[in-house]
């Protein structure tokens, strides 16, 4: 497997500012070993011709899994991760070749606004309780907000490059929020946003004691001799619902319709993030389960179901069950 790719942007310093601390961090993002992840960094002009370099390089060959534009601003008080980019100049300033449009479109006849194509999911787990990032919805009208919106653009029209995520930050003074510190959140941003992310579906089976079905993994696959709900992997053009309905079929030689997300799970391996999606399945007769990837299966009630080995992600939604009790089987939309 190849190694992700990252550029990481930066501006140098512009108007009347004696640096620009988006430089500052590029130069130090560039010293980071960042072990299989392969990092490329350009400084930007901050003018017309730099607003659509990343565009442009994409354009004609050049391919990321992931763009991080970072702009200094003066007037945030913590990092922002900008959710929009908007088809807008709002100039209140000259650029540094003396250019300053007040009003009109970044490109005519586009859309209105991009949202941030990353995995909003993931930053925020990352970053939950962290003061000193949030979310901005207004990322100004100057040449951040342009080169942002010129690199969603590009993405979003070429086809062949639509997998490549972008986000723009916007980082405060140094003053406001110390240097190295700032280089530790890039570098966390960084190293969340290439980790797997895998959206996983597990079916909640009941027999008619109202039981629930666990299964065992056998010898020879990760994580052999956990327990799990028997389900798997959300594929590219999958809902969970399609999903979890083929891997029954695949592991129990099964058919059913699962009628309802019963609980959400947000799990981090450290190789990888995982959401697993538990789906009601209703109760099923035992002698319609065939094994066909599990060595073994064991019917639990409530007393028992810290009685087998769960799988990490699984283990949450089994002991808040054991609170709160296991859902009913009858529980639809």
């Amino acid at each position: 497997m190849k190694n992700p790719r990252v550029l990481v942007t930066g501006y140098p310093k512009f108007l009347d500012y004696d640096l620009n601390v988006s430089e500052m961090i590029l130069s130090s993002i560039k010293e980071i070993d960042f072990v299989n992840i392969d990092i490329s960094t350009k400084l930007l002009t901050v003018d017309e011709e730099g607003s659509g370099l990343v565009a442009n390089s994409i354009n004609h060959g050049d391919f990321f899994d992931i763009v991080i534009h970072l702009g200094f601003s003066s007037k945030t008080k913590k990092i922002q991760f900008e959710k929009y980019a908007y088809n807008e100049y709002m100039m209140n300033h000259n650029d540094n070749s003396g250019r300053c449009i007040s009003n009109g479109e970044i490109i005519p006849g586009k859309i209105g606004r991009y949202q941030t194509n990353v995995n909003e999911i993931v930053i925020n787990k990352e970053f939950k309780g962290d003061k000193r990032i949030g979310w901005s919805t207004n990322p100004g009208r100057f040449v951040c907000n342009e080169t942002y919106f010129k690199t969603l653009n590009l993405i979003d029209d070429n086809k062949l490059n639509n997998n490549i995520k972008a986000i723009f930050v916007h980082l405060p003074s140094e003053e406001i929020l110390d240097i190295n510190e700032q280089i530790e959140i890039i570098e966390r941003l960084i190293r969340c946003l290439t980790k797997p992310y895998l959206e996983v579906v597990g079916g909640l089976i009941f027999d008619k004691y109202h039981r629930i079905l666990s299964c065992r993994r056998p010898e020879g696959k990760s994580w052999s001799s956990w327990w799990e709900f028997p389900g798997g992997k959300v594929e590219t053009g999958e809902n969970p619902y399609i999903a979890l309905s083929r891997e029954l079929k695949e592991e129990l030689s099964i058919n059913l319709t699962p009628s309802k997300i019963i609980v959400e799970q947000f799990f981090d391996y450290g190789d990888k993030y995982v959401k697993l999606m538990i789906l009601n399945c209703g109760i099923i007769e035992e002698h319609k389960i065939k094994l066909l990837e599990h060595d073994e299966i064991r019917w639990l009630n409530k007393n028992q179901l810290l009685d087998v080995n769960w799988l990490p992600a699984d283990l949450p939604i089994i002991e808040k069950w054991l609170i709160d009790g296991i859902p009913s089987p009858h529980q639809d939309k």
